[in-house]
């Protein structure tokens, strides 16, 4: 378990250490778990007591296996952290946010497949439409211009998020926005 201290709160909670299986082929080619990375990601504190968890990340779509280039891929995004997107490749992380969280308002030009693991967490559009998503649920997000928010004032939330890329709506000229350090 990790203990996480909300900064604003100072309340802890104890989460449990996210781990990352990695597999691979062998020699032999037969499935294996790789032994080139730890088990455990890399998590960034954002700020708030959000923590983000870097899963993995390819430079390249479709990723390279040949000769675990794509692990080395990510050997590289770890010492130089991309943003929210990863321009030619996707990105898978987990997301805990503390109670009451709220992100800024962001949009980035990705197809994101999230899905909620525990707690309650809100996706809020610039339209003013909000969905409360619960464990289980997944939102689809197409470069729309968003937020989240953690319902709870006293319970963790925990999501996924997958990123890939996507050409933009031309016809409405969107451009990422309000990323900063998320």
């Amino acid at each position: 378990m990790t203990i996480i201290t909300n900064p604003t709160s100072g309340s802890k909670i104890e989460l449990r250490q996210t781990r990352r299986f990695i597999t691979t082929n062998n020699d032999h080619c037969k499935s294996v778990f790789s032994k080139a990375l730890s088990e455990t990601p890399p998590i960034r504190d954002v700020g708030d007591g959000l923590q983000i968890a870097f899963n993995y990340g390819t430079a390249e779509t479709p990723p390279n296996f040949g000769e675990e280039k794509d692990i080395e891929a990510y050997v590289n995004l770890i010492k130089n952290p991309p943003g929210i997107i990863i321009p030619d490749g996707c990105v898978a992380r987990l997301i805990d946010m503390p109670p009451g969280y709220s992100s800024p308002m962001h949009r980035t030009i990705s197809l994101n497949y999230n899905f909620i693991i525990s707690g309650e967490i809100e996706l809020i559009l610039d339209s003013g439409e909000t969905r409360r998503l619960l464990p289980g649920d997944m939102a689809v997000q197409r470069a729309v211009n968003h937020s989240w928010r953690n319902v709870s004032s006293s319970e963790w939330a925990r999501m996924t998020a997958f990123a890939i890329p996507a050409i933009p709506d031309e016809k409405h000229g969107f451009t990422e926005s309000g990323t900063g350090d998320l």
